[in-house]
């Protein structure tokens, strides 16, 4: 008798580059996402990973060799005849909802495989994200549409899945009535036992009451799409109203330099600090637990963040542009304030206002502790891993 599929295989989108040591460079996030699935599915969970001799501006990359991964890892088959062979026996098949997977879905049903799509981008937020990084109207132009061309493509073929995760609340919008089975969830890397608790936050919350300086803070990549230019502009607001404050900034990217000059130019420097980038576990999340009272988020796209669930596991609420997924992060988790996008001034006036009404402050961190807690690392990764089981051939 021949036995039942099992096996998970996961299609991630994110790329691979070779090791120094002959080993395959990913994300640790994305590992140990893999890895959490492994210990919710009921079999063997494996990535087939293409390969990029381009770095990304990802700040966790780490070189896996054979037996160091906690699932299995493999480069993807070239041809779809290899990739046949290889999902043949799968019980499911999750893909990045892509135009670069259109084949692959074709191919799965036609094998009988359930495929399950996980989207991140809402069709307005990839024009946000070219706004932000193509400074070229004609360049832009031609990437609009092929944009617009992909989003029919993927409506096209979203029927055909067995099922759509989507992380955040744009896609989740735009898509929740193109496929039978729409999961909604919030991307986090919190685990539970390290969701601020009720003591922490207490002592923390007494402290901001003092009326002692706002702790102000912002983690990420430093690039254009992020928005870190603004923050200058938003401190220098605060500033000028003469809030008491202090404004942390962890990360890197290339605009690491023209983000000091500009601090520098405001006259910032004695307030306004670039610290470099800090372990996530070890180093971030105790930093926000204990020294931030507010993070500062000048996104200017909707991408869906994983920062906002984890800076709110620490307790901390949000204020920030008026993008459509911290708009729907703000709405989930009643926790947050969000002025116009690139209204660098309206910012600084909300936090200038918070300033004098702390406890709407110390109301917000309570709720965020409270939406971070049904939405952490396992519970997110126990509800796609059953979403996927439904939709699998184990169902």
């Amino acid at each position: 008798m021949i036995a039942p599929p099992t096996e998970l295989i996961l299609l991630p989108s994110l790329r691979a580059q070779l090791g120094p040591r002959g080993g395959l460079t990913l994300t640790r996030k994305y590992m140990a996402g893999a890895a959490e699935y492994a210990r919710t599915w009921p079999g063997r969970v494996t990535s087939l990973v293409r390969l990029s001799d381009m770095p990304t501006t990802d700040m966790d990359h780490e070189e896996f060799l054979p037996g160091d991964a906690e699932t299995g890892l493999e480069l993807r088959p070239v041809t779809t005849g290899e990739l046949a062979e290889r999902v043949r026996r799968a019980a499911a098949v999750v893909a990045f909802l892509s135009r670069d997977e259109v084949e692959t879905v074709r191919l799965c049903r036609k094998l009988g495989v359930p495929l399950i799509f996980v989207s991140e981008y809402s069709p307005q937020t990839e024009r946000q994200i070219l706004a932000a990084e193509l400074p070229s109207p004609l360049l832009r132009l031609r990437r609009l549409i092929w944009l617009w061309r992909t989003e029919r493509i993927r409506r096209a073929v979203l029927p055909l899945a067995a099922g759509l995760q989507c992380s955040g609340t744009p896609t989740f919008e735009s898509y929740r009535g193109l496929c039978r089975d729409t999961l909604l969830f919030f991307d986090n890397r919190v685990r539970a036992d390290a969701v601020i608790s009720e003591a922490e936050l207490a002592v923390r919350i007494a402290a901001m009451i003092e009326s002692r300086p706002l702790r102000l803070v912002f983690g990420g990549r430093l690039i254009a799409m992020k928005g870190v230019l603004e923050l200058p502009r938003v401190a220098a607001g605060l500033a000028r109203a003469g809030v008491p404050f202090s404004f942390d900034i962890f990360g890197a990217g290339p605009l690491a330099a023209e983000l000091e000059a500009r601090i520098q130019a405001e006259g910032l420097g004695d307030r306004m600090a670039l610290r470099g980038v800090l372990d996530f576990h070890a180093g971030w999340i105790p930093w926000l637990r204990e020294k931030a009272d507010l993070f500062v988020c000048c996104h200017p796209q909707g991408d869906p963040s994983s920062t906002y669930p984890e800076v709110m596991s620490c307790g901390v609420p949000i204020a920030g542009y008026d993008n459509e997924a911290l708009r729907g992060v703000v709405g989930q988790s009643r926790s947050g304030w969000v002025v116009p996008t690139f209204d660098a001034a309206a910012l600084s006036g909300a936090i200038t206002r918070l300033h004098a009404s702390r406890g709407e402050i110390a109301e917000a961190s309570l709720r965020a502790r409270e939406f971070a807690r049904l939405h952490t690392f396992e519970t997110t990764f126990a509800n796609r891993t059953r979403h996927i089981i439904r939709n699998s051939r184990l169902s």
